[in-house]
Protein backbone atom coordinates (compact mmCIF):
# COMPACT_ATOMS: atom_id res chain seq x y z
CA UNK A 1 0.00 0.00 0.00
CA UNK A 2 1.29 3.45 -0.93
CA UNK A 3 1.80 5.38 2.29
CA UNK A 4 1.02 9.55 2.19
CA UNK A 5 4.00 10.75 3.98
CA UNK A 6 2.98 14.08 5.95
CA UNK A 7 3.47 16.74 3.78
CA UNK A 8 0.93 14.88 1.24
CA UNK A 9 -1.53 14.21 4.15
CA UNK A 10 -1.44 17.56 4.67
CA UNK A 11 -2.28 18.63 1.41
CA UNK A 12 -4.85 15.48 0.60
CA UNK A 13 -6.77 16.61 4.22
CA UNK A 14 -7.35 20.02 2.96
CA UNK A 15 -8.22 18.92 -0.40
CA UNK A 16 -11.08 17.14 1.12
CA UNK A 17 -12.00 20.36 2.92
CA UNK A 18 -11.46 22.30 -0.12
CA UNK A 19 -13.71 20.06 -2.01
CA UNK A 20 -16.32 20.47 0.61
CA UNK A 21 -16.55 23.79 0.53
CA UNK A 22 -16.67 24.25 -3.18
CA UNK A 23 -19.77 21.47 -2.91
CA UNK A 24 -21.42 23.81 -0.38
CA UNK A 25 -21.05 26.94 -2.30
CA UNK A 26 -21.86 25.16 -5.27
CA UNK A 27 -25.21 24.11 -3.19
CA UNK A 28 -25.47 27.10 -2.51
CA UNK A 29 -25.44 29.16 -6.07
CA UNK A 30 -27.67 26.19 -6.87
CA UNK A 31 -30.10 26.50 -4.73
CA UNK A 32 -29.95 31.12 -4.93
CA UNK A 33 -30.33 30.10 -9.05
CA UNK A 34 -33.69 28.47 -8.19
CA UNK A 35 -35.12 31.22 -6.27
CA UNK A 36 -34.06 33.85 -8.99
CA UNK A 37 -35.46 31.61 -11.84
CA UNK A 38 -38.83 31.25 -10.15
CA UNK A 39 -41.26 34.33 -10.33
CA UNK A 40 -44.02 35.09 -8.02
CA UNK A 41 -46.99 37.35 -10.19
CA UNK A 42 -48.28 40.00 -7.33
CA UNK A 43 -51.92 41.79 -8.19
CA UNK A 44 -52.31 45.26 -6.63
CA UNK A 45 -54.87 47.77 -6.42
CA UNK A 46 -53.79 51.28 -7.81
CA UNK A 47 -50.14 50.36 -6.89
CA UNK A 48 -50.87 50.70 -3.07
CA UNK A 49 -48.62 47.29 -1.98
CA UNK A 50 -46.11 48.07 -4.54
CA UNK A 51 -45.15 51.48 -3.33
CA UNK A 52 -45.38 50.53 0.69
CA UNK A 53 -42.67 47.72 -0.30
CA UNK A 54 -40.88 50.01 -2.51
CA UNK A 55 -40.61 52.93 0.58
CA UNK A 56 -39.92 50.23 3.09
CA UNK A 57 -37.03 48.72 0.75
CA UNK A 58 -38.30 44.85 2.17
CA UNK A 59 -38.21 44.29 -1.69
CA UNK A 60 -34.10 44.44 -1.92
CA UNK A 61 -32.41 41.19 -2.00
CA UNK A 62 -35.85 39.04 -3.33
CA UNK A 63 -34.27 35.74 -3.54
CA UNK A 64 -36.82 35.22 -6.81
CA UNK A 65 -38.55 37.60 -9.02
CA UNK A 66 -41.81 39.71 -7.79
CA UNK A 67 -43.67 40.64 -11.31
CA UNK A 68 -46.60 43.25 -10.01
CA UNK A 69 -49.66 43.53 -12.07
CA UNK A 70 -52.43 46.72 -11.41
CA UNK A 71 -55.53 46.29 -11.55
CA UNK A 72 -58.51 48.44 -10.65
CA UNK A 73 -61.03 46.42 -8.36
CA UNK A 74 -60.68 43.62 -6.75
CA UNK A 75 -63.50 41.70 -8.88
CA UNK A 76 -61.17 41.33 -11.58
CA UNK A 77 -57.80 40.91 -9.62
CA UNK A 78 -59.76 37.51 -8.16
CA UNK A 79 -61.15 36.38 -11.44
CA UNK A 80 -57.17 36.67 -12.22
CA UNK A 81 -56.06 34.99 -9.14
CA UNK A 82 -59.51 32.40 -10.21
CA UNK A 83 -57.57 31.73 -13.56
CA UNK A 84 -54.31 31.34 -12.54
CA UNK A 85 -52.83 34.56 -14.42
CA UNK A 86 -51.33 35.73 -10.41
CA UNK A 87 -50.36 33.84 -7.60
CA UNK A 88 -51.69 36.10 -4.95
CA UNK A 89 -52.85 40.09 -4.18
CA UNK A 90 -55.25 41.77 -1.44
CA UNK A 91 -59.09 42.57 -1.93
CA UNK A 92 -61.66 43.24 0.85
CA UNK A 93 -63.27 40.67 3.02
CA UNK A 94 -66.22 41.08 0.69
CA UNK A 95 -64.94 40.79 -2.59
CA UNK A 96 -63.12 37.63 -1.63
CA UNK A 97 -66.13 36.02 -0.04
CA UNK A 98 -68.38 36.63 -3.20
CA UNK A 99 -65.27 35.20 -5.65
CA UNK A 100 -65.06 32.41 -3.47
CA UNK A 101 -68.78 31.73 -2.98
CA UNK A 102 -69.17 31.83 -7.00
CA UNK A 103 -66.37 28.71 -6.74
CA UNK A 104 -63.01 29.94 -7.55
CA UNK A 105 -60.33 28.06 -6.34
CA UNK A 106 -58.67 30.93 -3.80
CA UNK A 107 -58.14 31.06 -0.62
CA UNK A 108 -57.34 33.71 2.17
CA UNK A 109 -53.48 33.62 3.32
CA UNK A 110 -52.91 36.61 5.23
CA UNK A 111 -55.25 38.96 7.22
CA UNK A 112 -54.73 42.72 6.90
CA UNK A 113 -57.06 44.45 10.05
CA UNK A 114 -58.92 47.61 9.35
CA UNK A 115 -57.55 50.54 10.86
CA UNK A 116 -59.39 53.03 9.96
CA UNK A 117 -62.35 52.22 11.96
CA UNK A 118 -64.29 51.37 8.51
CA UNK A 119 -64.61 54.50 6.87
CA UNK A 120 -61.84 53.15 4.09
CA UNK A 121 -65.59 51.91 2.75
CA UNK A 122 -67.66 54.59 1.99
CA UNK A 123 -71.40 55.73 0.16
CA UNK A 124 -69.82 58.96 -1.66
CA UNK A 125 -72.32 61.63 -2.91
CA UNK A 126 -71.26 64.32 -5.30
CA UNK A 127 -70.79 67.96 -3.59
CA UNK A 128 -73.75 69.80 -4.24
CA UNK A 129 -76.18 67.01 -3.83
CA UNK A 130 -79.00 67.23 -1.32
CA UNK A 131 -78.00 63.43 -0.14
CA UNK A 132 -76.65 63.98 3.40
CA UNK A 133 -78.24 61.39 5.43
CA UNK A 134 -78.05 57.88 4.59
CA UNK A 135 -81.70 57.86 5.23
CA UNK A 136 -81.93 59.99 1.90
CA UNK A 137 -80.30 56.62 -0.40
CA UNK A 138 -83.90 55.26 -0.57
CA UNK A 139 -84.85 54.87 -3.91
CA UNK A 140 -81.67 56.53 -5.25
CA UNK A 141 -79.52 54.94 -8.02
CA UNK A 142 -76.11 54.09 -6.57
CA UNK A 143 -72.96 52.73 -8.03
CA UNK A 144 -70.85 50.24 -6.51
CA UNK A 145 -68.92 47.13 -8.43
CA UNK A 146 -70.23 43.78 -8.45
CA UNK A 147 -69.20 41.74 -5.35
CA UNK A 148 -67.03 44.52 -4.23
CA UNK A 149 -66.66 45.85 -0.88
CA UNK A 150 -69.17 48.50 -1.75
CA UNK A 151 -71.53 46.44 -2.85
CA UNK A 152 -71.02 44.58 0.39
CA UNK A 153 -71.69 47.99 2.84
CA UNK A 154 -74.84 49.06 0.81
CA UNK A 155 -76.21 45.36 1.87
CA UNK A 156 -75.60 45.65 4.89
CA UNK A 157 -77.18 49.35 5.42
CA UNK A 158 -80.45 47.09 3.78
CA UNK A 159 -80.32 44.88 6.36
CA UNK A 160 -80.15 46.79 9.00
CA UNK A 161 -82.74 49.34 7.90
CA UNK A 162 -80.44 52.21 7.56
CA UNK A 163 -81.32 52.94 4.18
CA UNK A 164 -85.73 52.50 4.18
CA UNK A 165 -87.71 51.33 1.69
CA UNK A 166 -87.96 51.99 -1.18
CA UNK A 167 -84.77 50.06 -1.84
CA UNK A 168 -81.92 51.78 -3.91
CA UNK A 169 -81.08 50.71 -7.14
CA UNK A 170 -77.76 49.54 -7.38
CA UNK A 171 -75.83 50.14 -10.56
CA UNK A 172 -73.10 47.62 -11.26
CA UNK A 173 -69.78 49.32 -12.79
CA UNK A 174 -66.05 49.21 -12.23
CA UNK A 175 -64.59 52.45 -10.19
CA UNK A 176 -64.08 54.26 -13.86
CA UNK A 177 -67.11 54.28 -15.02
CA UNK A 178 -68.47 54.90 -11.55
CA UNK A 179 -66.76 57.90 -11.08
CA UNK A 180 -67.96 59.10 -14.52
CA UNK A 181 -71.65 58.33 -13.97
CA UNK A 182 -71.85 60.04 -10.26
CA UNK A 183 -69.55 63.41 -11.94
CA UNK A 184 -72.49 63.39 -14.80
CA UNK A 185 -75.66 62.80 -12.66
CA UNK A 186 -76.19 59.18 -13.93
CA UNK A 187 -75.97 58.28 -10.50
CA UNK A 188 -76.77 59.82 -7.36
CA UNK A 189 -74.55 57.98 -4.93
CA UNK A 190 -71.76 55.65 -5.17
CA UNK A 191 -70.35 53.35 -2.95
CA UNK A 192 -66.43 52.76 -2.82
CA UNK A 193 -63.36 52.56 -1.02
CA UNK A 194 -59.93 53.88 -0.55
CA UNK A 195 -58.06 55.49 -2.62
CA UNK A 196 -61.85 56.20 -4.39
CA UNK A 197 -63.07 57.92 -1.29
CA UNK A 198 -60.57 59.78 -0.16
CA UNK A 199 -60.30 61.20 -4.11
CA UNK A 200 -63.57 62.51 -3.72
CA UNK A 201 -63.77 64.04 -0.38
CA UNK A 202 -59.94 65.42 -0.23
CA UNK A 203 -60.29 66.98 -4.09
CA UNK A 204 -63.79 68.73 -2.45
CA UNK A 205 -66.10 66.98 -5.82
CA UNK A 206 -68.02 65.10 -2.59
CA UNK A 207 -69.35 64.15 0.28
CA UNK A 208 -69.76 60.80 2.71
CA UNK A 209 -73.09 60.10 3.35
CA UNK A 210 -72.34 56.78 4.87
CA UNK A 211 -69.19 54.43 5.76
CA UNK A 212 -68.82 51.09 7.07
CA UNK A 213 -68.11 51.63 10.64
CA UNK A 214 -69.31 49.26 12.61
CA UNK A 215 -71.27 47.49 10.21
CA UNK A 216 -69.40 44.75 9.02
CA UNK A 217 -65.61 43.25 9.87
CA UNK A 218 -63.66 45.74 7.05
CA UNK A 219 -60.74 43.38 7.27
CA UNK A 220 -58.68 42.77 4.21
CA UNK A 221 -56.66 39.93 3.08
CA UNK A 222 -53.80 38.64 1.42
CA UNK A 223 -55.58 35.96 -1.08
CA UNK A 224 -53.57 32.74 -3.18
CA UNK A 225 -54.51 30.69 -5.51
CA UNK A 226 -54.80 27.16 -4.49
CA UNK A 227 -52.38 26.65 -7.29
CA UNK A 228 -49.81 29.15 -6.03
CA UNK A 229 -50.45 27.54 -2.51
CA UNK A 230 -49.31 24.06 -3.51
CA UNK A 231 -46.54 24.96 -5.60
CA UNK A 232 -45.12 28.67 -4.20
CA UNK A 233 -45.93 27.92 -0.86
CA UNK A 234 -41.72 29.07 0.44
CA UNK A 235 -42.57 32.14 -1.97
CA UNK A 236 -46.10 33.27 -0.59
CA UNK A 237 -44.82 33.14 2.97
CA UNK A 238 -41.29 35.63 2.39
CA UNK A 239 -43.41 37.42 0.41
CA UNK A 240 -45.92 37.96 3.41
CA UNK A 241 -43.49 38.30 5.51
CA UNK A 242 -42.18 41.05 4.24
CA UNK A 243 -45.58 43.26 3.52
CA UNK A 244 -45.73 42.59 7.34
CA UNK A 245 -42.74 44.22 7.58
CA UNK A 246 -43.03 46.64 4.89
CA UNK A 247 -46.68 47.84 6.81
CA UNK A 248 -44.68 47.83 10.00
CA UNK A 249 -42.48 50.24 8.32
CA UNK A 250 -45.23 52.37 7.47
CA UNK A 251 -46.77 53.03 10.20
CA UNK A 252 -43.91 54.73 11.66
CA UNK A 253 -43.57 56.13 8.24
CA UNK A 254 -46.96 57.48 7.21
CA UNK A 255 -45.51 60.69 5.45
CA UNK A 256 -42.94 58.82 3.48
CA UNK A 257 -45.67 56.39 2.48
CA UNK A 258 -47.52 58.58 1.20
CA UNK A 259 -45.42 60.69 -0.69
CA UNK A 260 -44.16 57.53 -3.23
CA UNK A 261 -47.57 56.44 -3.04
CA UNK A 262 -48.45 60.24 -5.12
CA UNK A 263 -45.38 59.43 -7.02
CA UNK A 264 -46.07 56.21 -7.99
CA UNK A 265 -49.95 56.41 -8.57
CA UNK A 266 -50.32 60.13 -9.90
CA UNK A 267 -53.05 60.43 -7.26
CA UNK A 268 -52.48 64.16 -5.23
CA UNK A 269 -50.40 63.90 -2.18
CA UNK A 270 -52.83 65.10 -0.02
CA UNK A 271 -54.99 62.33 -1.10
CA UNK A 272 -52.38 59.70 -0.63
CA UNK A 273 -51.34 61.28 3.09
CA UNK A 274 -55.50 60.80 3.27
CA UNK A 275 -54.90 57.00 1.71
CA UNK A 276 -52.34 56.03 4.33
CA UNK A 277 -53.64 57.11 7.06
CA UNK A 278 -56.61 54.72 6.38
CA UNK A 279 -54.86 51.61 5.08
CA UNK A 280 -52.02 51.36 7.04
CA UNK A 281 -52.62 48.15 9.60
CA UNK A 282 -50.79 45.50 11.53
CA UNK A 283 -50.94 41.97 9.15
CA UNK A 284 -51.34 38.87 10.64
CA UNK A 285 -51.65 34.97 9.98
CA UNK A 286 -55.25 34.38 9.43
CA UNK A 287 -56.84 32.48 12.92
CA UNK A 288 -60.09 30.62 13.75
CA UNK A 289 -60.77 33.83 15.05
CA UNK A 290 -60.75 35.63 11.90
CA UNK A 291 -62.80 33.02 10.05
CA UNK A 292 -65.29 33.68 13.17
CA UNK A 293 -65.46 37.49 12.02
CA UNK A 294 -65.98 36.81 8.45
CA UNK A 295 -69.34 35.14 8.93
CA UNK A 296 -71.48 37.84 9.35
CA UNK A 297 -70.46 38.73 5.33
CA UNK A 298 -70.83 35.40 4.38
CA UNK A 299 -74.09 35.44 5.94
CA UNK A 300 -75.23 38.43 4.25
CA UNK A 301 -74.21 37.42 0.95
CA UNK A 302 -76.16 33.85 1.56
CA UNK A 303 -78.85 35.94 2.60
CA UNK A 304 -79.46 38.27 -0.63
CA UNK A 305 -78.59 34.93 -2.56
CA UNK A 306 -75.36 35.90 -3.99
CA UNK A 307 -73.33 33.17 -2.15
CA UNK A 308 -74.74 29.29 -2.64
CA UNK A 309 -71.56 27.45 -2.55
CA UNK A 310 -72.13 24.60 0.14
CA UNK A 311 -68.52 24.28 1.42
CA UNK A 312 -67.22 24.19 4.87
CA UNK A 313 -66.46 27.88 4.77
CA UNK A 314 -62.99 27.62 6.78
CA UNK A 315 -61.90 26.19 3.58
CA UNK A 316 -61.73 29.77 2.18
CA UNK A 317 -58.82 29.94 4.66
CA UNK A 318 -55.37 29.27 5.04
CA UNK A 319 -54.48 29.25 8.72
CA UNK A 320 -50.80 26.97 8.06
CA UNK A 321 -48.32 29.15 6.69
CA UNK A 322 -45.56 30.34 8.42
CA UNK A 323 -45.58 33.26 10.99
CA UNK A 324 -43.10 35.65 10.04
Amino acid sequence: MKQIVPGRRFKAFHLRILTGMLTLALGAVLVTSAWAEDELVIADQKGQQKALMQASGVDKDVPYHIRWVEFEAAAPLLQALGAGAVDTGIAGDGPFIFAWGAGLPIRATWLIPPRGGGKATAVVAPEGSSITSVTQLSGKRIATGRGSIGHLLLLRLLATGAIPAPAPKIVFLLPAQAKAALDTGRVDAWSTWEPYVSLAVVSGHGHVVADAADLMPNNSFFVASTDALANKRAHLTDFYRRMTAAYGWGARHQAEYAHILARQTGIPDDVAVSVAEKLIATPAPVTSDTIRSEASVVATYRSAGFVTRSDAFDEAFEQNLTSP
